[in-house]
């Protein structure tokens, strides 16, 4: 950069303490940003490189100023990725001009006018960048995820409804198979009416919209999940039972609640071994209540139950689900202010708890 640079100015000092500069701001952010276990390489990033074009800009012969570097899109790009917010990635910056303001007055010195409109001006444009491909990158991962979602959606629904199509064309054609045909569509059309109707508590949950509640009577609504299911249970062989206290109230929004069980026994039924059981139960427990589906998976593979709630992952290696429903069951409970948790039961299968507030009176 030259001979011509003055001594003592805000360009020699920052260039002499690059290295000072840059732990100073990397300390600040890992006492705010929720990513604070990554490496110093993470931690970083771009933003080295970020500093030199300031120092470059600060040379006093930098006429016209030199144009931004890449460094902040890719930085905003690159803090995406490792899960930070927009608000930190814009603190990020207002620490590296603290940290600056912070070496200048150690140093006395005073720094000029011109000096400051160098700074606001870089870091500045570092924010509108970095924001501006934070954005554009999240936008084009919320679209891709969503895509994903309606990919999923259309392959569960084309299943049960070719199902019911051909169940009703047979219908037509022997009448000695029509009773096993209408049972084949009615059953058919109740998993697509439940499907839609769990993508669309899913989206409606996503919104952030609070529940209606209401005295919700727990024996009659596992009941009433249990009937519904059960032709789907005799298809596999799969015993189903249902216990709970009849004086058993929850305040819950009732759609929200039976979506959240019905998902859980779906999810029971279709990954329990054929001949297994299925077990509904709720019951009191200190002020709260525990509603637990069992199942007859045969278990769990280690290491898997923290990823079950994902709304893509599957429990095992078929194909025929998109695992929205343990997400969808986690939402609702979470609405009512309560969990979902499971309970590995190695060699039988899985209980999943919906726990719950007990309902006011």
């Amino acid at each position: 950069m030259g001979p011509s640079a003055a001594s003592g100015s805000l360009f020699e000092l920052l260039k002499e303490r690059r290295g000072q500069l840059l732990a100073r701001w990397g300390e600040k952010i890992r006492s705010f940003v929720a990513t604070a276990s990554m490496s110093r390489g993470e931690l970083l990033d771009h933003m080295p490189a970020f500093v030199d074009d300031i120092i470059r800009a600060l040379y006093p012969d930098a006429m016209p100023l030199p144009p931004l570097a890449a460094s902040a899109e890719e930085h905003g790009e690159q803090r995406l990725r490792l899960g930070f917010d927009v608000a930190e990635v814009v603190r990020e910056y207002g620490a590296l001009h603290c940290c600056i303001l912070e070496l200048t007055a150690e140093a006395g010195y005073p720094v000029s006018v011109r000096d400051q409109t160098v700074i606001a001006k870089w870091l500045n444009a570092g924010i509108a960048t970095a924001v501006a491909q934070y954005v554009s990158e999240r936008d084009v991962e919320l679209e891709r995820q969503s895509s994903e979602h309606l990919g999923f959606i259309a392959h569960e629904l084309r299943g049960p409804l070719g199902a019911a199509q051909l169940a009703f064309q047979r219908l037509g054609l022997d009448p000695i198979k029509q009773g096993r045909a209408v049972a084949i569509l009615d059953r058919n059309l109740r998993r697509t009416a439940e499907m839609i109707d769990s993508v669309l508590n899913h989206a409606w949950l996503k919104m952030g919209v609070v529940p209606h509640l209401a005295p919700v009577a727990l024996s009659d609504l596992l009941r009433d999940i249990e009937a519904d299911a059960a032709m789907e249970a005799q298809g596999k062989s799969i015993a189903t039972t249902v216990s709970a206290p009849a004086d058993l109230v929850v305040e819950a929004d009732p759609r929200l609640l039976r979506s959240a069980i019905s998902n859980l026994v779906h999810n029971a039924i279709k990954f329990s071994r054929p001949n297994a059981a299925v077990t509904l139960t709720a019951r009191r427990e200190e002020g709260r209540v525990a509603i637990e589906v069992g199942d007859g998976c045969g278990g769990l593979p280690p290491g898997r139950a923290d990823e079950l709630f994902a709304p893509t992952v599957q429990r095992d290696e078929n194909r025929s689900g998109f695992g929205l429903g343990l997400a969808i069951a986690l939402q609702a409970a979470e609405a009512h202010n309560g969990t979902v948790k499971v309970r590995d039961v190695p060699g039988t299968g899985c209980v999943f708890v919906i726990d719950l507030p007990v309902a006011r009176v």
